[in-house]
Protein backbone atom coordinates (compact mmCIF):
# COMPACT_ATOMS: atom_id res chain seq x y z
CA UNK A 1 0.00 0.00 0.00
CA UNK A 2 1.06 3.52 -0.79
CA UNK A 3 1.68 6.43 1.88
CA UNK A 4 -0.80 9.35 1.12
CA UNK A 5 -0.85 12.63 3.20
CA UNK A 6 -4.20 13.85 3.53
CA UNK A 7 -5.52 17.38 4.32
CA UNK A 8 -8.15 17.64 6.71
CA UNK A 9 -11.17 17.23 5.10
CA UNK A 10 -13.93 14.14 4.77
CA UNK A 11 -12.98 11.54 2.03
CA UNK A 12 -15.04 8.46 0.75
CA UNK A 13 -13.61 5.09 0.36
CA UNK A 14 -15.17 2.92 -1.79
CA UNK A 15 -14.30 -1.12 -1.44
CA UNK A 16 -12.83 -3.61 -2.28
CA UNK A 17 -9.66 -1.17 -0.48
CA UNK A 18 -7.57 -1.74 2.81
CA UNK A 19 -6.26 1.59 4.49
CA UNK A 20 -4.12 2.14 7.42
CA UNK A 21 -3.95 5.27 9.48
CA UNK A 22 -0.07 5.76 10.00
CA UNK A 23 -0.44 9.00 11.97
CA UNK A 24 -2.55 11.49 12.35
CA UNK A 25 -6.63 12.03 13.49
CA UNK A 26 -8.80 9.98 11.19
CA UNK A 27 -12.25 9.08 12.45
CA UNK A 28 -14.81 7.15 10.52
CA UNK A 29 -18.66 6.72 11.71
CA UNK A 30 -18.07 7.63 14.95
CA UNK A 31 -15.07 5.96 15.13
CA UNK A 32 -12.09 7.14 16.05
CA UNK A 33 -8.61 5.30 14.46
CA UNK A 34 -6.22 4.16 16.58
CA UNK A 35 -2.50 5.13 15.51
CA UNK A 36 -1.42 1.75 13.21
CA UNK A 37 -5.20 0.72 12.71
CA UNK A 38 -6.26 -0.18 9.25
CA UNK A 39 -9.78 -1.44 8.13
CA UNK A 40 -10.83 -3.54 5.18
CA UNK A 41 -13.80 -2.31 3.12
CA UNK A 42 -15.51 -4.98 1.00
CA UNK A 43 -16.81 -4.01 -2.67
CA UNK A 44 -20.21 -2.56 -2.93
CA UNK A 45 -19.25 -1.09 0.50
CA UNK A 46 -18.02 2.55 1.01
CA UNK A 47 -17.19 4.71 4.15
CA UNK A 48 -16.47 8.43 4.83
CA UNK A 49 -13.69 9.17 6.96
CA UNK A 50 -13.35 12.46 8.44
CA UNK A 51 -9.26 13.98 8.59
CA UNK A 52 -9.64 15.91 11.16
CA UNK A 53 -5.69 16.75 11.25
CA UNK A 54 -3.42 16.70 8.24
CA UNK A 55 -2.67 12.96 8.69
CA UNK A 56 -0.61 9.78 6.74
CA UNK A 57 -2.92 6.93 5.76
CA UNK A 58 -1.77 3.51 3.65
CA UNK A 59 -4.36 3.37 0.89
CA UNK A 60 -4.16 0.07 -1.34
CA UNK A 61 -6.30 1.51 -4.35
CA UNK A 62 -5.82 5.64 -4.41
CA UNK A 63 -8.13 5.51 -7.84
CA UNK A 64 -11.13 4.50 -5.20
CA UNK A 65 -10.92 7.74 -2.91
CA UNK A 66 -13.10 10.94 -3.75
CA UNK A 67 -12.74 13.93 -1.38
CA UNK A 68 -16.03 15.21 -0.68
CA UNK A 69 -16.36 19.19 0.09
CA UNK A 70 -19.21 18.60 2.99
CA UNK A 71 -19.65 16.51 6.03
CA UNK A 72 -21.73 13.20 5.06
CA UNK A 73 -22.97 12.74 8.00
CA UNK A 74 -26.11 14.80 8.81
CA UNK A 75 -26.11 17.78 11.77
CA UNK A 76 -29.56 16.02 13.45
CA UNK A 77 -27.85 12.58 13.51
CA UNK A 78 -25.05 14.08 16.28
CA UNK A 79 -28.41 15.07 18.78
CA UNK A 80 -30.22 11.64 18.53
CA UNK A 81 -28.11 9.97 21.18
CA UNK A 82 -28.46 13.01 24.08
CA UNK A 83 -32.21 12.03 23.36
CA UNK A 84 -32.00 8.62 23.78
CA UNK A 85 -30.37 8.86 26.85
CA UNK A 86 -32.14 11.96 28.21
CA UNK A 87 -35.60 9.94 27.37
CA UNK A 88 -34.28 6.43 28.97
CA UNK A 89 -34.72 4.67 25.44
CA UNK A 90 -33.92 1.23 25.75
CA UNK A 91 -35.39 -0.16 21.98
CA UNK A 92 -34.88 1.97 18.40
CA UNK A 93 -36.47 1.03 15.83
CA UNK A 94 -34.69 2.26 12.34
CA UNK A 95 -37.34 2.26 9.20
CA UNK A 96 -36.33 3.43 5.79
CA UNK A 97 -36.18 2.25 1.97
CA UNK A 98 -33.96 0.37 0.27
CA UNK A 99 -30.79 1.99 0.41
CA UNK A 100 -31.62 4.92 2.80
CA UNK A 101 -28.29 3.91 5.41
CA UNK A 102 -29.89 2.05 7.84
CA UNK A 103 -27.00 -0.62 8.62
CA UNK A 104 -24.65 3.21 8.23
CA UNK A 105 -26.45 4.99 10.79
CA UNK A 106 -26.80 2.19 13.19
CA UNK A 107 -23.07 1.80 13.47
CA UNK A 108 -22.90 5.88 14.09
CA UNK A 109 -25.42 5.54 16.69
CA UNK A 110 -23.28 2.02 18.04
CA UNK A 111 -19.65 3.93 18.25
CA UNK A 112 -21.40 7.26 19.80
CA UNK A 113 -23.56 5.53 22.33
CA UNK A 114 -19.95 3.68 23.51
CA UNK A 115 -18.35 6.63 23.78
CA UNK A 116 -21.22 7.81 26.10
CA UNK A 117 -19.92 5.15 28.34
CA UNK A 118 -23.15 2.93 27.72
CA UNK A 119 -23.38 -0.70 26.41
CA UNK A 120 -25.72 -1.25 23.16
CA UNK A 121 -26.72 -3.71 21.03
CA UNK A 122 -27.73 -4.31 17.14
CA UNK A 123 -30.61 -6.55 16.34
CA UNK A 124 -30.10 -6.86 12.34
CA UNK A 125 -33.32 -7.91 10.78
CA UNK A 126 -31.83 -7.83 6.99
CA UNK A 127 -32.18 -11.56 6.45
CA UNK A 128 -31.13 -10.48 2.44
CA UNK A 129 -28.28 -8.06 3.21
CA UNK A 130 -27.17 -9.69 7.13
CA UNK A 131 -24.37 -8.05 8.50
CA UNK A 132 -24.60 -9.53 12.07
CA UNK A 133 -24.62 -13.16 11.35
CA UNK A 134 -25.19 -14.98 7.54
CA UNK A 135 -27.81 -14.17 4.94
CA UNK A 136 -31.35 -15.90 5.89
CA UNK A 137 -30.73 -15.04 9.85
CA UNK A 138 -31.98 -12.40 12.19
CA UNK A 139 -28.78 -11.52 14.84
CA UNK A 140 -28.28 -9.30 17.66
CA UNK A 141 -24.81 -8.69 18.76
CA UNK A 142 -23.73 -6.76 21.97
CA UNK A 143 -21.31 -3.83 21.44
CA UNK A 144 -18.01 -3.83 23.58
CA UNK A 145 -15.93 -1.89 21.40
CA UNK A 146 -15.90 0.66 18.59
CA UNK A 147 -16.60 -0.70 15.01
CA UNK A 148 -16.46 0.46 11.32
CA UNK A 149 -18.56 -2.75 9.92
CA UNK A 150 -21.13 -4.86 11.42
CA UNK A 151 -19.83 -8.28 9.87
CA UNK A 152 -16.51 -7.47 12.80
CA UNK A 153 -18.90 -8.76 15.11
CA UNK A 154 -20.28 -12.19 15.94
CA UNK A 155 -23.13 -12.31 16.66
CA UNK A 156 -24.60 -13.10 20.52
CA UNK A 157 -27.91 -14.95 19.12
CA UNK A 158 -29.24 -16.09 16.02
CA UNK A 159 -32.64 -16.57 14.92
CA UNK A 160 -33.11 -18.38 11.55
CA UNK A 161 -35.33 -16.83 9.13
CA UNK A 162 -34.84 -19.13 6.40
CA UNK A 163 -34.86 -17.24 3.03
CA UNK A 164 -32.95 -13.53 1.96
CA UNK A 165 -36.69 -12.55 2.07
CA UNK A 166 -39.12 -12.67 4.85
CA UNK A 167 -42.24 -12.31 2.21
CA UNK A 168 -43.04 -16.09 2.88
CA UNK A 169 -41.34 -16.20 6.44
CA UNK A 170 -43.95 -13.70 7.94
CA UNK A 171 -44.59 -16.17 11.20
CA UNK A 172 -40.68 -17.43 11.50
CA UNK A 173 -39.59 -13.98 11.49
CA UNK A 174 -41.85 -12.21 14.18
CA UNK A 175 -40.86 -15.18 16.21
CA UNK A 176 -37.25 -14.32 15.80
CA UNK A 177 -37.78 -10.56 15.75
CA UNK A 178 -39.28 -10.61 19.28
CA UNK A 179 -36.81 -12.88 20.80
CA UNK A 180 -34.32 -11.35 19.78
CA UNK A 181 -35.56 -8.29 20.92
CA UNK A 182 -36.01 -9.19 24.42
CA UNK A 183 -32.62 -10.66 24.94
CA UNK A 184 -30.80 -7.40 23.55
CA UNK A 185 -33.02 -5.26 25.82
CA UNK A 186 -31.66 -7.89 28.41
CA UNK A 187 -28.14 -8.01 27.76
CA UNK A 188 -27.51 -4.01 26.94
CA UNK A 189 -28.42 -0.53 27.34
CA UNK A 190 -30.68 0.16 24.38
CA UNK A 191 -30.92 -2.18 21.53
CA UNK A 192 -31.21 -0.88 17.84
CA UNK A 193 -32.97 -2.63 15.25
CA UNK A 194 -32.38 -2.16 12.09
CA UNK A 195 -34.56 -3.34 9.50
CA UNK A 196 -35.18 -4.21 6.24
CA UNK A 197 -36.12 -1.48 3.28
CA UNK A 198 -39.73 -3.27 2.51
CA UNK A 199 -41.98 -0.43 3.84
CA UNK A 200 -44.23 -0.17 0.84
CA UNK A 201 -47.18 -2.58 -0.41
CA UNK A 202 -48.80 -5.10 1.65
CA UNK A 203 -46.22 -6.66 3.19
CA UNK A 204 -44.30 -4.33 3.94
CA UNK A 205 -46.73 -2.41 5.98
CA UNK A 206 -47.62 -5.14 7.74
CA UNK A 207 -44.63 -6.23 8.80
CA UNK A 208 -43.39 -3.10 9.84
CA UNK A 209 -46.51 -2.23 11.92
CA UNK A 210 -46.13 -5.75 13.77
CA UNK A 211 -42.85 -4.95 14.86
CA UNK A 212 -43.71 -2.15 16.54
CA UNK A 213 -46.78 -3.84 18.07
CA UNK A 214 -44.65 -6.43 19.12
CA UNK A 215 -42.01 -3.40 20.85
CA UNK A 216 -45.23 -2.36 22.57
CA UNK A 217 -46.58 -5.75 23.81
CA UNK A 218 -42.57 -5.92 25.87
CA UNK A 219 -43.35 -2.80 27.52
CA UNK A 220 -40.53 -1.73 25.75
CA UNK A 221 -39.39 2.42 25.92
CA UNK A 222 -39.16 2.97 22.20
CA UNK A 223 -38.73 5.24 19.41
CA UNK A 224 -39.11 5.02 15.54
CA UNK A 225 -36.58 6.33 13.44
CA UNK A 226 -37.51 7.18 9.89
CA UNK A 227 -34.51 7.79 7.65
CA UNK A 228 -36.18 9.34 4.67
CA UNK A 229 -35.11 11.66 1.36
CA UNK A 230 -38.96 13.06 1.75
CA UNK A 231 -41.84 11.47 3.51
CA UNK A 232 -41.57 8.42 1.40
CA UNK A 233 -41.73 6.21 5.02
CA UNK A 234 -43.74 8.38 7.64
CA UNK A 235 -47.26 6.53 6.70
CA UNK A 236 -45.60 3.36 9.16
CA UNK A 237 -46.30 6.41 11.94
CA UNK A 238 -49.42 7.97 11.68
CA UNK A 239 -50.84 6.09 14.69
CA UNK A 240 -47.93 6.93 16.62
CA UNK A 241 -47.33 10.11 18.96
CA UNK A 242 -45.31 13.01 17.89
CA UNK A 243 -42.65 11.98 21.05
CA UNK A 244 -42.20 7.94 19.45
CA UNK A 245 -40.59 9.65 15.93
CA UNK A 246 -37.44 10.61 15.05
CA UNK A 247 -37.13 11.92 11.45
CA UNK A 248 -33.48 12.05 10.27
CA UNK A 249 -32.42 13.10 6.72
CA UNK A 250 -30.51 10.55 4.85
CA UNK A 251 -26.45 10.78 4.77
CA UNK A 252 -25.39 11.79 1.63
CA UNK A 253 -22.86 8.97 1.50
CA UNK A 254 -25.88 6.47 0.95
CA UNK A 255 -25.82 5.46 -2.65
CA UNK A 256 -28.09 2.66 -4.90
CA UNK A 257 -26.79 -0.51 -4.44
CA UNK A 258 -27.35 -3.07 -7.34
CA UNK A 259 -28.86 -6.50 -7.29
CA UNK A 260 -25.50 -7.72 -8.71
CA UNK A 261 -23.47 -6.14 -5.90
CA UNK A 262 -26.19 -7.01 -3.44
CA UNK A 263 -25.82 -10.80 -4.63
CA UNK A 264 -22.10 -10.30 -4.18
CA UNK A 265 -22.14 -8.96 -0.56
CA UNK A 266 -24.43 -11.87 -0.04
CA UNK A 267 -21.98 -14.45 -0.97
CA UNK A 268 -19.11 -12.65 0.46
CA UNK A 269 -20.84 -12.90 4.29
CA UNK A 270 -21.65 -16.72 3.56
CA UNK A 271 -18.08 -17.37 2.77
CA UNK A 272 -16.98 -15.99 5.54
CA UNK A 273 -19.26 -18.20 7.97
CA UNK A 274 -18.43 -21.47 5.44
CA UNK A 275 -14.67 -21.03 5.04
CA UNK A 276 -13.70 -23.84 6.50
CA UNK A 277 -16.31 -27.10 5.98
CA UNK A 278 -16.87 -30.27 7.39
CA UNK A 279 -19.04 -32.82 6.53
CA UNK A 280 -21.17 -34.24 9.48
CA UNK A 281 -23.38 -37.48 9.73
CA UNK A 282 -26.95 -37.44 11.25
CA UNK A 283 -29.11 -40.12 11.72
CA UNK A 284 -32.49 -39.75 10.77
CA UNK A 285 -33.67 -41.94 15.03
CA UNK A 286 -31.27 -39.71 16.78
CA UNK A 287 -32.53 -35.92 15.41
CA UNK A 288 -36.53 -34.62 14.89
CA UNK A 289 -36.77 -32.05 11.89
CA UNK A 290 -38.95 -28.54 12.13
CA UNK A 291 -40.75 -26.55 9.52
CA UNK A 292 -41.04 -29.51 7.36
CA UNK A 293 -43.16 -32.47 6.37
CA UNK A 294 -39.86 -34.94 6.39
CA UNK A 295 -39.96 -37.37 9.28
CA UNK A 296 -42.80 -35.67 11.25
CA UNK A 297 -45.30 -38.66 9.80
CA UNK A 298 -45.23 -42.03 10.23
CA UNK A 299 -42.93 -44.41 8.21
CA UNK A 300 -44.63 -47.07 5.89
CA UNK A 301 -43.16 -50.08 4.43
CA UNK A 302 -43.28 -49.72 0.03
CA UNK A 303 -45.76 -52.18 -0.86
CA UNK A 304 -45.21 -54.67 -3.54
CA UNK A 305 -47.15 -53.37 -6.20
CA UNK A 306 -45.86 -49.44 -6.61
CA UNK A 307 -41.84 -50.84 -5.40
CA UNK A 308 -39.40 -49.78 -7.79
CA UNK A 309 -36.08 -47.74 -7.97
CA UNK A 310 -38.21 -44.56 -8.28
CA UNK A 311 -39.54 -44.43 -4.56
CA UNK A 312 -37.70 -44.00 -1.65
CA UNK A 313 -39.43 -43.18 1.01
CA UNK A 314 -42.81 -43.12 2.49
CA UNK A 315 -44.67 -41.49 5.74
CA UNK A 316 -48.03 -41.54 6.70
CA UNK A 317 -49.01 -37.81 7.97
CA UNK A 318 -51.49 -37.22 10.72
CA UNK A 319 -55.03 -36.83 9.35
CA UNK A 320 -55.93 -35.17 6.29
CA UNK A 321 -52.19 -34.33 5.65
CA UNK A 322 -52.12 -37.76 3.53
CA UNK A 323 -49.07 -39.58 2.18
CA UNK A 324 -45.65 -38.17 1.96
CA UNK A 325 -43.40 -39.73 -0.75
CA UNK A 326 -39.50 -38.85 -1.57
CA UNK A 327 -39.09 -40.30 -4.88
CA UNK A 328 -36.59 -39.88 -8.12
CA UNK A 329 -38.42 -38.24 -10.22
CA UNK A 330 -41.99 -36.82 -9.40
CA UNK A 331 -44.45 -39.39 -9.59
CA UNK A 332 -47.43 -39.35 -12.85
CA UNK A 333 -51.20 -38.79 -11.80
CA UNK A 334 -52.00 -41.95 -12.31
CA UNK A 335 -49.35 -42.91 -9.53
CA UNK A 336 -51.05 -40.42 -7.37
CA UNK A 337 -54.51 -42.60 -7.72
CA UNK A 338 -52.80 -45.82 -6.78
CA UNK A 339 -50.93 -44.62 -4.05
CA UNK A 340 -54.42 -43.24 -2.62
CA UNK A 341 -55.86 -46.89 -3.07
CA UNK A 342 -52.79 -48.91 -1.57
CA UNK A 343 -52.61 -46.38 1.34
CA UNK A 344 -56.50 -45.03 1.77
CA UNK A 345 -55.36 -41.66 1.63
CA UNK A 346 -56.92 -38.58 -0.01
CA UNK A 347 -53.93 -36.77 -0.71
CA UNK A 348 -50.42 -36.89 -1.60
CA UNK A 349 -47.62 -34.87 -0.95
CA UNK A 350 -44.39 -35.75 -3.56
CA UNK A 351 -40.94 -34.39 -3.37
CA UNK A 352 -38.03 -35.73 -5.18
CA UNK A 353 -34.74 -36.88 -3.39
CA UNK A 354 -32.95 -33.69 -5.35
CA UNK A 355 -35.49 -31.12 -3.40
CA UNK A 356 -33.32 -31.40 -0.84
CA UNK A 357 -29.69 -31.46 -2.60
CA UNK A 358 -28.10 -27.65 -0.77
CA UNK A 359 -30.76 -26.73 1.01
CA UNK A 360 -29.83 -24.43 3.84
CA UNK A 361 -30.67 -25.91 7.31
CA UNK A 362 -30.20 -24.44 11.23
CA UNK A 363 -28.40 -27.33 13.44
CA UNK A 364 -30.26 -26.43 16.87
CA UNK A 365 -30.13 -27.94 20.15
CA UNK A 366 -32.64 -29.31 22.61
CA UNK A 367 -33.58 -25.33 23.73
CA UNK A 368 -33.95 -24.68 20.25
CA UNK A 369 -31.05 -22.65 20.36
CA UNK A 370 -29.03 -22.15 17.16
CA UNK A 371 -25.36 -24.05 16.80
CA UNK A 372 -24.76 -23.33 13.24
CA UNK A 373 -26.40 -23.15 9.56
CA UNK A 374 -25.78 -26.43 7.61
CA UNK A 375 -25.45 -26.88 3.45
CA UNK A 376 -27.19 -30.42 3.23
CA UNK A 377 -25.04 -32.44 0.94
CA UNK A 378 -27.25 -35.44 0.40
CA UNK A 379 -29.85 -37.35 2.21
CA UNK A 380 -29.90 -41.54 1.89
CA UNK A 381 -33.16 -42.25 2.39
CA UNK A 382 -31.85 -46.07 2.29
CA UNK A 383 -29.54 -45.86 5.56
CA UNK A 384 -31.71 -43.33 7.13
CA UNK A 385 -28.96 -40.73 7.23
CA UNK A 386 -28.47 -37.14 6.37
CA UNK A 387 -24.96 -35.64 5.34
CA UNK A 388 -24.30 -31.96 6.20
CA UNK A 389 -21.68 -29.55 5.56
CA UNK A 390 -21.08 -26.88 8.74
CA UNK A 391 -18.68 -24.94 9.75
CA UNK A 392 -15.63 -26.36 11.09
CA UNK A 393 -15.54 -27.00 14.98
CA UNK A 394 -19.09 -27.98 15.00
CA UNK A 395 -19.14 -31.11 13.83
CA UNK A 396 -19.16 -33.00 17.60
CA UNK A 397 -21.86 -30.43 19.12
CA UNK A 398 -24.84 -32.42 20.07
CA UNK A 399 -27.20 -31.59 17.52
CA UNK A 400 -30.94 -32.21 18.41
CA UNK A 401 -33.76 -30.48 15.36
CA UNK A 402 -32.93 -29.72 11.81
CA UNK A 403 -34.61 -26.57 11.30
CA UNK A 404 -34.88 -26.89 6.70
CA UNK A 405 -35.04 -23.15 4.91
CA UNK A 406 -35.84 -22.80 1.64
CA UNK A 407 -32.44 -21.30 -0.14
CA UNK A 408 -29.86 -23.01 -1.55
CA UNK A 409 -26.15 -23.11 -1.31
CA UNK A 410 -23.38 -24.70 -3.33
CA UNK A 411 -20.74 -26.39 -1.11
CA UNK A 412 -18.29 -24.22 -3.25
CA UNK A 413 -21.15 -20.83 -1.63
CA UNK A 414 -22.76 -19.66 -4.81
CA UNK A 415 -26.32 -19.47 -4.66
CA UNK A 416 -28.09 -22.10 -5.93
CA UNK A 417 -32.17 -20.99 -6.49
CA UNK A 418 -35.40 -21.84 -3.84
CA UNK A 419 -36.91 -25.12 -3.00
CA UNK A 420 -40.77 -23.56 -2.22
CA UNK A 421 -41.63 -23.09 1.38
CA UNK A 422 -44.04 -26.01 2.65
CA UNK A 423 -43.08 -28.46 0.02
CA UNK A 424 -40.57 -30.43 2.13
Amino acid sequence: MQQEVLQKGVYIISGPNKIRVVSGEVEAIGKKFQKEEGVFIPEGKRIPIEVQTVSVVEIEKQNLVEKVQTRTIPEDWDKVVDYLISKKINSVIIFGEVDTGKTFFSTYIVNKLLAKNLIPSVLDCDTGQSDIGPPSTLGVAVFKKPILFMTEVEPNKLYFVGSHSPSEHFLYYLCGFTKLVKYGIENSDIVIIDTPGWVLGDGGRMLRNSEVEILRSLVTNFVVILLQRKNEVEHLVVTLPKDKVIKLAVSKKASYTSAEERKKLREFVYKKYFSQLEKIELDFDKIKTDRVYFLTGQQVQIQKEIRSSNILWIEKLPGFEGLYVVSEKLLSQKEHEVFKEIYDVKKIRNVTKKDFDNVIVSLLDEEHEVICLGIIEEIDFVNKKMYIYVPKGNENKDIKIVQFGSLKLTSDIKEAGFVEPGIL
